[in-house]
């Protein structure tokens, strides 16, 4: 079976995005829960103290009662008089019944905000985050990744299981009858072309092929075109063509120089033959 390499990796990102996803989703929950609480009230402060009820004035001296007179006229009645001096201030009444309870007043105004408190100090490092360290498929073809704390987590299968066998198909029409060796011709052009021909009563195929060498072809000739690889002589040098060209050697793209013209040696001298000396006998 195939690896898939696109759907493993694809595994793999659903894998790193459902941990990361488990690992911050306490401190998202926290933060939620955070900005939706209402604000808390305030605790209601104390009841002042009753004040201290005043002093009692002196009572005034009551004089001596005299003793009554006879019931004499009734005389016109007078103008009123003025009015007497003001009494001294009675005792205090019974205390007075409580009333109900009044309705809670509205909260008041927010006070000043405070100063900002200073920065807190520095907190510990946090534990190293767990990686991916490598994953393999074990022989019942479940995924088992291993990751960087030592520990390991499978994924399931992953390799499906075979499929059942399929219905057999129907039996193909039998195929045209096939060249073999019996039939096979090969011809060769003389120069770089081979043609494999098979041949049975009207039906032929053939494939050519071409070797990529070099032929020579001798010296130049003018007006003769000439293939891609042929070698020809010209000025004492030994050019090959580039392409079919009927461009003379050196003009042109068509030919490369493979071996340039030697330099011409100098003039040899020819020294004086020496005489031959007797041959010496015993």
């Amino acid at each position: 079976m195939t690896f898939d390499g696109k759907a493993f990796g694809k595994e793999i990102v659903g894998v790193v995005k459902e941990y990361v996803r488990d690992t911050i989703a306490p401190v998202l929950a926290r933060l939620d829960a955070i900005e939706q609480r209402q604000p808390e009230k305030g605790e209601r402060g104390d009841k002042g103290d009753k004040g201290d009820p005043g002093a009692n004035g002196a009572d005034g001296e009551r004089g001596p009662q005299g003793e009554p007179g006879e019931k004499g006229e009734r005389g016109e009645k007078g103008e009123p008089g003025d009015r007497g001096p003001e009494g001294p201030p009675g005792k205090d009444g019974a205390p007075g019944v409580v009333g109900e309870k009044g309705d809670k007043g509205d909260p008041g105004d927010p006070g000043p905000a405070g100063d900002p408190g200073k920065d807190g100090a520095n907190g510990k490092d946090g534990a190293d985050g767990v990686g991916l360290a490598g994953a393999v498929i074990d022989r019942s073809g479940n995924l088992v990744l291993a990751l960087t704390d030592g520990t390991t987590r499978e994924l399931g299968l992953v390799v499906g299981r075979d499929g059942q066998k399929g219905d057999p198909g129907q039996d193909g029409k039998d195929g045209a009858d096939g060249l073999g060796f019996d039939d096979l011709e090969v011809v060769h052009d003389g120069k770089r072309t081979f043609t494999f021909r098979f041949a049975k009563g009207e039906k032929v195929t053939e494939f050519p092929f071409t070797l990529p060498v070099v032929l020579d072809c001798g010296v130049f000739k003018s007006g003769e075109t000439y293939a891609a690889g042929d070698g020809v002589t010209w000025g004492g040098s030994f050019w090959i063509a580039q392409k079919d060209t009927t461009d003379k050697p050196g003009e042109g793209d068509g030919w490369r120089l493979a071996v340039k013209k030697g330099r011409d040696g100098k003039d040899g001298i020819m020294k004086a033959e020496k005489p031959k000396q007797p041959l010496k006998v015993g």
